[in-house]
């Protein structure tokens, strides 16, 4: 059984807390909302710790769950507590900006794995979810203590700025895009009355739309924290110029060839040819759900 604290009580702390109950290890829980952090904690019938230091002092397992944007000034705040071996666990979806202090803590004889879980809070288990981790310097301990606390989840090692160019298109960009999305249909007042005449491709915009503006704080560190995105945006605003001019002069033959020309490049993704099944089964999922 180890000593595990979690620190912060959100979403992701709440999942990995529960993880970690369930193994039969000692968990503490602390978070700057220190309610929130007593009702994770009188729910897990776990210890509550109303500062860092003291959740991660004597701990085996350090998990830090907390904002992006205060990663770096927890693993400063916690340092000094830490023993010599102890395992720190940073679940950041943005790797460049807090490498150097999880760094510093290494050098201190601490382990340090820096992972991003790619599920979201209400996973049921870890069969078939992916843990990516990043690398810090050639430390092999961290990876394989990671295989052997998540075993049934897929492992996959990376460095933090392959990690941070992967997420600024598979992460970053989504949640722009689904916020112009919603800014958009925003200014429509009567958005039940939209409802009524949405289509399924609608549906499921309106459902990942709301879904990512549900989370703004984590939602903002994700495109600013990231510096890889500032191409990426660049690169769509280009785009938006470029397709725009096309539509604004009712180019019917190069809107059709651009489409055309993007349907081949996303071919020689290996589940392209499944798409339109994939979209009707999760359309019906999505139908079967709002009926209930």
């Amino acid at each position: 059984m180890a000593a595990v604290a979690v620190i912060g009580a959100g979403g992701m702390g709440s999942w990995f807390a529960r993880f970690f109950k369930s193994r039969g290890d000692s968990v503490t829980v602390c978070d700057i909302d220190q309610s929130k952090a007593r009702r994770l904690a009188a729910r897990l019938r776990s210890r509550y710790a109303s500062t860092n230091p003291e959740a991660a002092r004597g701990s085996d397992i350090v998990v830090l769950a907390t904002p992006a944007n205060v990663v770096s000034n927890v693993v400063k705040e916690i340092s000094p507590a830490l023993r010599r071996g102890a395992f720190l666990l940073d679940l950041c979806a943005i790797k460049s900006a807090v490498a150097p202090a999880l760094r510093s803590a290494q050098r201190r004889g601490v382990i340090v794995a820096s992972i991003h879980p790619m599920f979201g809070p209400l996973a049921s288990g870890l069969r078939g979810k992916t843990i990516v981790v990043v690398r810090m310097r050639k430390d092999k301990r961290a990876v394989n203590i990671v295989k052997r606390l998540f075993p049934e989840a897929r492992i996959l090692l990376t460095d933090s700025g392959t990690h941070d160019r992967q997420m600024a298109v598979t992460l970053a960009l989504p949640h722009f895009l689904n916020m112009l999305f919603a800014k958009t249909i925003s200014r429509t007042k009567k958005l039940a009355e939209l409802r009524k005449f949405a289509g399924r491709t609608f549906s499921l915009q309106m459902l990942l739309a709301e879904t990512v503006v549900n989370d703004p704080e984590t939602t903002a560190d994700i495109q600013i924290m990231n510096r890889q995105f500032a191409a990426v945006l660049r690169n769509l605003q280009r785009d938006i110029r470029s397709l725009g001019k096309v539509l604004n002069r009712g180019d019917r033959t190069e809107l059709v060839s651009r489409y055309t020309r993007v349907r081949q490049l996303l071919s020689s993704d290996p589940e392209f040819g499944t798409a339109r099944s994939r979209f009707e089964k999760l359309c019906e999922v999505a139908s079967r759900s709002s009926e209930s």
